[in-house]
């Protein structure tokens, strides 16, 4: 394992970087936030991937691990500066944070392959790694194994799925965000909304996941369609894995405005929020990544860090 903090010249390098790639230098020049956060490796049968780490202050003894993913495009450019700013959350509320990095061997635009039936299976390919960063990181700070965590925006959000799918004993709840559903295709997008290929892939693992959603009304990438089928899907699978009456209507819609208008749809099922839906009104899609990895957007973050941290892992068919 290879650790190696990141110098503020090189943060400055990343954000000039994202400046330069993304054209949006009009919403502000993001300035470093100062964290202690560290760069890794893991190495298995599957590959190697690089990951960031940040450790709250005080004992980790019992501490919550959330593991968040990318989405495509030049991953170190998207964390350049504020994107590290889920950091800020994280010594907040008290959970260690660990940012898996895509190789461009792996896939040209450094996107998870969720999409590919490869990398969809337990133990192998892609969330084989993912599962051994997570174990690597329970095991070396004495994590509260009730308490671990995976999300992610844009291919990080579709590969979350994955991760609840196929590691249903490892992640208490999940945050796919503007990512797809399970074994969608992509050309045409067709997926089982049924929640059927979730349950499947999970086996006798099968449980309810909790799940926090957000999806961009004006998203032109990762279209509010499909966002909707992330959904559905998800609710389909939490009835059938946990023998649950779990509408696919909201038993509770509320608005905010803070950081941006947007509308939160809440689902709950069995005593307890199986999950949150999530509507931002304005941003496309970078408008979205940019609202769950800056500075901007950090009362989403912590809204989505307080819905994950309110479950804890349950066993098979057992809800909340």
């Amino acid at each position: 394992m290879i650790d190696r903090v990141i110098s503020r010249k090189r943060l400055a390098a990343m954000v000039a970087a994202l400046l330069l790639a993304s054209g949006l230098a009009a919403l502000g020049s993001p300035r470093a936030y100062a964290a202690d956060i560290t760069e890794r490796s893991y190495t298995n049968a599957a590959g190697t991937r690089s990951y960031y780490l940040h450790v709250p202050p005080g004992d980790t003894a019992g501490k919550p691990l959330m593991i968040y993913l990318h989405g495509c495009t030049d991953p170190e450019a998207q964390l350049a500066g504020n994107g590290f700013s889920l950091t800020r959350i994280a010594d907040e509320l008290g959970f260690v944070l660990a940012y898996p990095i895509q190789t461009r061997d792996a896939n040209e635009r450094w996107c998870w392959n969720w999409f590919d039936p490869a990398n969809q299976e337990r133990d192998t390919g892609e969330p084989s790694i993912v599962a051994g960063i997570t174990e690597t990181l329970i095991q070396e700070f004495g994590i509260d194994r009730a308490r671990v965590y995976v999300g992610g925006y844009s291919a990080g959000g579709g590969m979350s799925t994955v991760m609840a799918a196929t590691y249903p004993d490892l992640y208490a709840a999940i945050a796919p965000m503007a990512g797809g559903p399970h074994g969608m295709s992509m050309r045409p997008p067709v997926a089982d909304l049924t929640g059927a290929t979730i349950v499947a892939s999970m086996g006798s693992r099968a449980r309810p996941v909790p799940a926090f959603f957000l999806q961009d009304l004006a998203d032109q990438t990762s279209l509010y369609p499909i966002g909707r089928a992330n959904i559905l899907q998800w609710l389909g699978a939490d009835r059938r894995a946990g023998n649950l009456t779990l509408a696919d209507t909201p038993t509770a819609v509320t608005t905010t405005a803070d950081p941006i208008p947007a509308t939160i749809e809440h689902y709950t099922g069995s005593g307890c929020e199986l999950a949150q839906f999530i509507t931002p009104i304005g941003p496309d899609h970078i408008g979205g990544g940019l609202l769950m990895q800056s500075s901007s957007g950090l009362t989403l973050q912590r809204r989505m860090m307080d819905f994950l941290l309110a479950h804890r892992l349950t066993g098979p068919r057992q809800s909340c």
